[in-house]
């Protein structure tokens, strides 16, 4: 409740959850919301984390952890309040779009210092691409559906688990930068399928806004009205056949609750990836 009152809001919570657990690689098993090094360089400093925002969202959850701790009895890391903040963001955005849900939390995380981060080794974690942010470092050879699918093969994610990340980070508003590139949703902060709807509703023709093909937008069939717009990480959903599938699951009428739950647990798996002693 005190997070949720801090003056945050939804995206603000999710978005710093995602950063700080999103650097985990299963190649190599580091990075991970343990630590809370998202807090220290460099991490705090790079670009798809948004420094300035990041800053004042981590000054909050700071003063919070501050004002607990001084309470006596148990103790919280400020790993676990970011983890707990975006949970407890994401139970919100599920109830305002009518269901309730508890998304499941394990304590334990603890925090690394300054001096316990080399600078050197962890810069190499920045990511050049980060689909489920809808982030691009720059302009690369690679397109960037491959870079998401290299991702999401870091985070250990499954075709449907990446997908419906993808689908409830963009209405949550988790995107860098605040891009409204794949917020298919007139109710954003709300954790709807009105991405995957959207996506695929017929009465939208989605033409390229550029050469490079890097951008979309959609437009209404009958008004020729801009009605969206998106990226290829976006639109890869639809028109590649196995992830479209799966598209199509969670923008069925009676797929809502389907696809809060997949969410959460998807995320659930996220946020743990780092945290080996909890088992398989």
């Amino acid at each position: 409740q005190k997070v949720l009152a801090s003056g945050c809001t939804v995206a603000q919570l999710v978005s710093t959850a995602w950063a700080s657990a999103s650097t985990f690689r299963g190649s190599d098993k580091r990075g991970g919301a343990n630590g809370a090094r998202i807090r220290l360089a460099p991490q705090k400093d790079w670009a798809v984390n948004e420094p300035e925002q990041l800053a004042q969202v981590l000054g909050k959850l700071e003063g919070i952890q501050a004002e607990f701790n001084k309470a006596g009895g148990k103790k919280v890391s400020l790993a676990d309040l970011i983890v707990l903040a975006g949970n407890a963001a994401v139970e919100k955005a599920a109830k305002d779009a009518g269901q309730t849900v508890s998304v499941p939390f394990t304590p334990g995380r603890m925090d690394a210092s300054q001096a316990q981060t080399d600078v050197a080794s962890f810069a190499p974690l920045e990511p050049v691409a980060d689909g489920f942010r809808n982030y691009l470092k720059g302009r690369y050879s690679v397109p960037a559906e491959a870079l998401l699918i290299d991702k999401a093969q870091l985070l250990t994610l499954t075709a449907p688990e990446m997908t419906g990340l993808i689908g409830g980070l963009r209405v949550l508003g988790a995107n860098a930068g605040g891009a409204r590139h794949g917020v298919f949703t007139d109710r954003p902060g709300q954790l709807s399928n009105d991405f995957f709807v959207n996506l695929l509703d017929m009465k939208s023709e989605w033409k390229a806004t550029g050469r490079d093909a890097a951008e979309f937008e959609a437009r209404d069939r009958k008004s020729g009205g801009v009605k969206w717009t998106g990226t290829r990480v976006d639109l890869v959903l639809g028109s590649n056949a196995q992830l479209r599938a799966v598209a199509e699951v969670y923008a069925g009428a009676d797929a809502q609750a389907k696809f809060v739950q997949d969410f959460v647990a998807a995320w659930t798996k996220v946020m743990n990836l780092d945290r080996f002693e909890l088992g398989a």
